[in-house]
């Protein structure tokens, strides 16, 4: 037990193990009642007509931006996402099966294999990081039905006529994120404002017009 406690804070290892130790304090805090599933959660509306990209400053959120800049590679990033079933099932779902298998592989392959050196951690990071989202999608994806359901039977949110605040401004030809409040719950919506009128900045409040036809996302316009 001391020799797997001393692996975990290992500066090879250290940064799972915060990781690892941000999600079991999350998960004792639904457990308590502090926090709820779709706390943390990333509105991933990935339209790969439209080209999203997600800067995840990881919304960890405490209310995490999804970036609408293309500077990530647009709809191959958006369908690699959606591939690992992000957006499917709450955000914290997925991060907390993907960082438990990075945890547990790196302490594996740091040990057996690295011996300590910073050098295999670092060329091990994106094979690890890759085998653990592929792991996650496995394990998760019959979890998907059950989480569908879940959302049916949830009354939907009327978001027309509501007021929030952007937190990602729009482009012309990008979404961007707006934070709306619904019964005291911060909700994440992707937005744009209309062709003929100024796109707010980011911070200023809007209010929520209507829906696009695709369904995709929200028009809205500055209610300052």
């Amino acid at each position: 037990m001391l020799e797997l406690l001393q692996a975990a804070v290992s500066p090879v290892n250290v940064v799972y193990t915060v990781l690892l130790v941000i999600v079991l304090i999350y998960w004792m805090s639904i457990i308590v009642g502090v926090l709820d599933t779709g706390s943390f959660d990333i509105d991933f509306d990935l339209d790969v007509d439209v080209d999203l990209d997600v800067d995840l400053d990881v919304d960890v959120d405490a209310d995490m931006d999804v970036d609408a800049d293309g500077d990530v590679g647009g709809g191959w990033f958006a369908g690699a996402l959606h591939f690992f079933n992000f957006g499917k099932l709450p955000f914290m779902i997925i991060m907390s099966f993907v960082i438990l298998f990075q945890w547990a592989m790196a302490l594996l392959a740091n040990h057996n294999f690295g011996h300590g050196s910073v050098i295999f951690a670092l060329v091990t990071a994106l094979p690890i990081l890759f085998v653990s989202l592929s792991m996650t999608k496995i394990i998760t994806t019959p979890l998907i039905p059950v989480f569908a359901k879940l959302d049916t039977a949830a009354e939907p949110v009327n978001y027309i006529g509501k007021t929030g605040t952007l937190i990602l401004p729009p482009t012309r030809n990008k979404l961007g994120q707006a934070e709306v409040i619904d019964e005291g719950n911060p909700l994440i919506i992707s937005v744009k404002v209309s062709e003929d009128e100024a796109i707010p900045k980011k911070g200023e409040s809007i209010v929520v017009i209507h829906e696009a036809d695709n369904k995709t996302h929200f028009i809205v316009t500055s209610s300052e």
